[in-house]
This record gives C-alpha cells, structure tokens and sequence, in this order.
C-alpha cells in the first residue's frame, strides 16, 4: 500500500513535533510537504527531514493534488481561514489542532463549509483521546466496571507562567476557559457519553498582576450538568509552581477509576537528609507526548481505510460551544443552559 503523503502548514514547536512524528515514526505516511510563514522554521525542517518541498504560502499545498492529507498546526486565530481555504481548494482529508476556531461565528462557517464541499475526514486534535490510560478507563466505563456514572472530576493545572509572557499570549488566546479547559470538556463528553446541560463557574485572577485588565482569569473552577444526569466538576489553574498536574476521576455506583493523582515524571523516589521527593512533569508537552505521534497515526489509518476519526468536527464544534457557555457562566458567576 503506498504511503499516505501529508503536507503541515505551521511548524512551531506542536508543529515541528508533528513533522517529524509524520517523516520517523509512521511507516505508513510520507511528510511531502512543509509550510510556515517562518522562512526560517522551513529551512530548518528542509535541511533535517528532507520533505518533498517546503513553502511560506499555505494556498502552494492546498492546491497540490499530490497530497493526501493537510495537517494545520498554525496559531489558533488562522485555523478558520486556513480550513475554509483548504476545503474549498478541494483537499479532502484535514486534520487541525484545536480550537475549531475562535468565535462561534467561526465554527459555523467551518462546519458549512467543510460539509458542503463533501470532505472526507476532518479530524481535531484532541489528542487525549489517545492516551493509553483514559482509553483504558474508557473500556472500563463502557463494560460498566463503576456501574452507572454518578460523578466525573478534573483538574487542569499549567506551570506557573512568566508573567510577561501571559499577558502576550493571553489576548490571542481565547482566555483561560477556552484555552485550557476544551481538552477537559472534551475528555469529559467522551468518557460518560453526554454533552452538558447546564454550567455554573467562578474564577479571578489570582497570581499575575495585570491579566484582570485583559479581562482574562488564571484559576477558575466549573460546576456541569450532564444530559444524562451525571454530575461533573472541572478545576484548572495557571500556578501549579511544581509542575503540570493533571487528575480524573469517574465515580459511579459500584467504583472509581482515577488517574494522575501525582503528576510524577517517572517511578523514581528520591532519599536523603532533606527527606523523600519524587520530580513531577513539566510540561502539557512532556505529559503527553505519545499521544502527539498516535493521533497522527489515526488520522493516516483513516485516510488509508476509509473510516472516520476518534475526533471529528461534530467533537470540535461542540467544544468551542461549551467554551463559550462556560466562559459566560464564569464571567457572571451564574448559571447557563447549553439547550
């Protein structure tokens, strides 16, 4: 069977770690083509993976119907014009980080448009998805291992940030509920398989000076109503100053199934005079790196096989949905109604 040939457009660091996922490690697809508006980042992956060609203009590989497949990892505020551009090209296969774009009025462009020009895979980066452990605690959920769902909780915890680095990221960001908790909500959805009902938030900005005039918030917290009844809770925080903490927890009426109560880099437990110490992970990047490599290898197994995506468009519209009533429930502190 010959190779799956994908071209990406944005090559910084998520990017750059997908081109070179696509050139190493999965056999089954070629990297054909690289694009960014960097010169520089082009040349780079040019000299080290050698790919068919590399480019600045996006519109050079939408055009080429020697290509498979479009990877977009380009900032969050191009993904809307990017997909547009790309699916009225005529490419038939996208797969784009999230978010789906930055407005509603965005996504339901996409989704028009996407639909209308009869694409055949649309997949969205979630890559939680396609993490060993919550597939597990979905297999396990879904053969009724905790009986019936009473209760799912998450916590989301970054690194503390550079201040000056925040306030420069955070007004093309979406802020903190759009930014980091659609991955949450997404996971959440896929775990008990019910979108939300109703939201209730609070948050503020505690830990950078500043950020409150942006109109942005660094800890908040979500109360969910389910549609099927369940109950669901989401924390999540920019001031984890040990590390990147992540935990979930399904509860339900025979058990729990729980993940990353610790956020440990690794098995080992250090001892000395100043006590006991185990190192905890760094990054959302290091956290969860394999799962970069087997999202991509997905999407190229569906365009080789002809299936559709853990992920897909229905999954990223809904998302951005939910971000938009949940940034509205924290913001006024009141409760919002998804119906």
């Amino acid at each position: 069977m010959e190779k799956v040939k994908l071209g990406i457009v944005g090559l910084g660091r998520l990017g750059r770690e997908h081109a070179a996922n696509i050139n190493y490690n999965i056999i089954n697809a070629e990297l054909a083509a690289v694009c960014s508006a960097v010169p520089e980042e082009v040349e780079s992956v040019m000299k080290e993976m050698n790919p068919g060609y590399g480019t600045t203009d996006y519109m050079e590989m939408f055009n080429d119907k020697n290509l498979d497949g479009i990877v977009i990892a380009s900032n969050s505020a191009f993904h809307c014009k990017m997909i547009c551009d790309a699916a009225n090209a005529g490419v038939k296969n996208i797969y784009c980080e999230k978010p789906l774009g930055m407005t509603l009025e965005e996504i339901d462009l996409i989704k028009e448009t996407v639909e209308k020009n009869n694409m055949n895979i649309f997949q969205i980066g979630y890559n939680r998805r396609f993490d060993q452990a919550l597939m597990s605690m979905k297999e396990k959920i879904d053969a009724g291992f905790i009986g019936k769902p009473i209760l799912i909780k998450l916590v989301n915890r970054d690194p503390e940030w550079n201040r000056e680095a925040l306030l420069k990221f955070s007004p093309t960001s979406g802020g903190l509920v759009f930014d980091m908790l659609t991955h949450d909500y997404d996971v959440a959805r896929w775990l008990i398989g019910s979108d939300a009902e109703t939201l209730y938030g609070i948050g503020g900005a505690y830990g950078y000076e500043g950020l409150a005039e942006l109109n942005d918030i660094d800890n908040c917290i979500i109360s969910i109503g389910f549609e099927n009844g369940v109950m669901g809770y989401m924390e999540t925080s920019r001031n984890a100053t040990y590390g990147y903490h992540v935990e979930y927890e399904v509860f339900g009426t025979e058990g729990s199934l729980r993940l990353g109560t610790t956020p440990n880099k690794d098995r080992v437990v250090s001892m000395n005079r100043n006590g006991v110490t185990t190192e905890c992970v760094k990054s959302f990047f290091e956290f969860w790196l394999p799962t970069f490599e087997a999202e991509l290898q997905d999407f190229v197994d569906c365009i080789q096989n002809g299936k559709q995506p853990k992920a897909g468009l229905e999954d990223a519209y809904k998302a951005v949905q939910w971000a938009f009533a949940a940034k509205e429930a924290v913001d006024k502190r009141t409760v919002v109604s998804m119906k």
